[in-house]
């Protein structure tokens, strides 16, 4: 049957958003050959539910909960890049548990795996799921992050979760315990700081904002890195400034003292000996012209053994 011809000026019809798609179980998985399993994630990544666009619209949570999602992802791949610790970290990447509907936690964790770009995070084709979710509240949805998902999470075996508190300005951890049951158990605050046993740092939030330690070390983000070598830049360049400006200074005085000697000792200093005195810069040759401008019966004897045979 063909499709129904669009009269001009009629509106253009959306497409329907279906249920949002579960990943295959792993029964499913196991059954599938390889060419029906990259099928399966490209349907998967290709596809819009309601339930997509209702979470979309939940996570436009403005610019402080994109920032500082964003600014985690970014200084965790840049500390562990560093180290060559191999540890995936995503942001706003859909997980897929088998026979699962697709969440999208803000920022993700996975240990012990290539930590190079996904499309979506499939356990199935990973072969393990997430270790660790972290989710920024700022504006949403308050049940979500500190209710629900602490059940979900915890459901799905997700290690850690942690929630990130913008408008009170506090992080909320919790673990599951290591008899196996999946029910997160909370993670005690040391000085205001909490332990993730997944990424092996500290999490805490320092003038409104999130932060991470490595023991006494903190992480810094990109940006401040760039602004740290700047600032080193800047500083390098003004101490050369110094050091030149001094050098300047030194090559003044010592040629004035030349000059000085040699007037008090009343040897005739001609306009081209008084002008290669002033001109000359090398520290070290008019040194030495001061020394011999004590002894010295004309200007010309200053610079022997420097004009050739």
């Amino acid at each position: 049957m063909s499709a129904p011809i669009r009269k001009p000026g009629e509106p253009i019809e959306a497409p329907i958003p279906q249920e949002a798609p579960r990943a295959p179980t792993e029964a499913a998985w196991a059954a599938m050959t390889p060419a029906q399993r990259e099928q399966a994630i490209a349907a998967l990544v290709g596809s819009v539910s309601q339930e997509e666009i209702d979470e979309r619209e939940a996570m436009a949570e403005g610019d402080p909960h994109l920032d500082a999602k964003m600014e985690a992802r970014d200084t965790l791949r840049a500390w562990f890049g560093r180290r060559g610790r191999r540890i995936y970290v995503g942001a706003e990447i859909k997980v897929y548990s088998p026979g699962e509907k697709g969440f999208t936690p803000d920022v993700i964790a996975v240990a012990d795996v290539d930590p190079g770009p996904r499309q979506c995070w499939m356990v199935s084709a990973e072969g393990k799921g997430v270790d660790l979710a972290l989710e920024v509240h700022h504006a949403g949805d308050w049940r979500k992050d500190f209710v629900r998902n602490v059940a979900k999470y915890a459901a799905l075996g997700i290690r850690e979760y942690f929630v990130y508190d913008i408008p009170r300005g506090h992080i909320k951890g919790h673990r599951l315990p290591s008899t196996g049951v999946r029910r997160y158990e909370s993670i005690p605050s040391r000085a205001g700081r909490y332990r993730s046993e997944v990424l092996d740092l500290e999490l805490t939030v320092e003038s409104g904002r999130l932060r991470f330690y490595a023991g006494t070390a903190e992480l810094v983000t990109s940006g401040e890195l760039v602004g740290k070598l700047e600032r080193m830049v800047e500083a390098a360049e003004a101490r050369i400034e110094q050091e030149q400006a001094r050098a300047q200074e030194a090559v003044g005085r010592l040629s004035a003292a030349i000059l000085m000697i040699l007037g008090v000792r009343g040897v005739p200093i001609g306009e081209e000996a008084r002008g290669r005195i002033l001109g000359e810069t090398d520290l070290d040759i008019l040194d030495q012209w001061l020394q011999r401008a004590a002894t010295a019966a004309a200007a010309e004897e200053l610079f022997r053994g420097q004009d050739g045979p």
